[in-house]
């Protein structure tokens, strides 16, 4: 956004040439009348339009004219969440313009972002600190960068960011996707694992949900070794089993760590668990707990249970 901005506005006219505007508050006349005036004393102006998924859902027809005829002096910035670049709205927006897609960093890259940005507040940061700050807050760079600013205050300049640090400055404020869960599990990662339950169970999931969840990964993991065992290729099981191709390599990682001692008692721990579940008046919560590391601790892989 810097950049276009260099290039659309003159620095000293900024203030007068630059609109941000919302698509979910402002009315499309409203946006569409703002792109249409001139700038002042500046080759260009720039409107900035946030939230602009409902616009081409709802009122495409308006800025689709626009497209065909628009302002030469009036530089427009549609930021949204999704695109469907089948419609005439971003067939229209494309013909004039550019489309841009931003995909969140991977894993890697962001312990990598973490540490350079570290560095450049002046403070190296240790792996587990990096690995525990990214499990609290999410992968938003904004809120990584406010937050290593919170944990640096008050910091001897050139000390290392330690885990400590991140426990006593940061809140565990990151939202989990449900399906999170059971992948960690179908990893045999012990930490994220019981990391990603607590989270779920104070999001207020229903234990017996995430039980079935998980319960469906494991199955289709053992589904697939069968099948591989009978001599269907990889992708035949993929076919037979619906596995999302964006999700094959990362399912074939769980099936591979799954050792043949653990997929023996896997059914033995999962009827147990199912009836705890269904009968017991125990917290729900720590028996889906109990049942996850003891499959851990079938896998070699299970830290030390939690004290009741």
């Amino acid at each position: 956004m810097k950049k276009i901005e260099e290039k659309a506005l003159d620095p000293a006219t900024r203030e007068f040439n630059r609109e941000v505007m919302d698509g979910e508050e402002e009315a499309a006349e409203t946006i569409v009348a703002s792109l249409q005036v001139f700038p002042i004393r500046s080759p260009s102006r720039m409107v900035i339009i946030r939230n602009a998924d409902g616009i081409w859902k709802k009122t495409p027809s308006i800025f689709i004219d626009y497209f065909h005829n628009p302002n030469p002096q009036s530089c427009a910035v549609f930021i949204g969440e999704k695109t469907d670049q089948r419609t005439k709205f971003f067939q229209a927006l494309e013909d004039k313009g550019a489309i841009v897609a931003f995909f969140p960093p991977y894993e890697k890259e962001l312990h990598r972002w973490v540490r350079s940005r570290a560095e450049q507040l002046g403070h190296p940061i240790s792996e587990e600190a990096s690995t525990l700050l990214l499990e609290r807050i999410g992968p938003s760079l904004q809120d990584i960068q406010t937050e290593l600013q919170k944990i640096i205050l008050g910091k001897e300049p050139g000390k290392e960011i330690e885990e400590e640090d991140v426990l006593t400055m940061t809140e565990d404020t990151r939202s989990e996707n449900l399906f999170d869960l059971p992948r960690a599990v179908g990893h045999l990662d012990s930490r994220k694992s019981l990391r990603l339950l607590r989270k779920n169970l104070q999001q207020g999931e229903p234990p017996v949900l995430l039980f079935s969840l998980i319960v469906r990964q494991l199955r289709l993991i053992r589904r697939a070794k069968d099948l591989l065992a009978r001599g269907y290729s990889k992708k035949e099981v993929e076919g037979r089993l619906r596995i999302l191709p964006r999700s094959a390599q990362d399912f074939w990682r769980q099936a591979d760590r799954f050792p043949p001692s653990l997929l023996e008692e896997l059914w033995r721990l999962t009827l147990k668990a199912d009836q705890g579940l269904k009968l017991s008046r125990s917290d729900k919560g720590l028996l889906l707990e109990e049942y996850i590391l003891k499959l851990l601790l079938n896998s070699g892989g299970a830290p030390e249970p939690r004290r009741r």
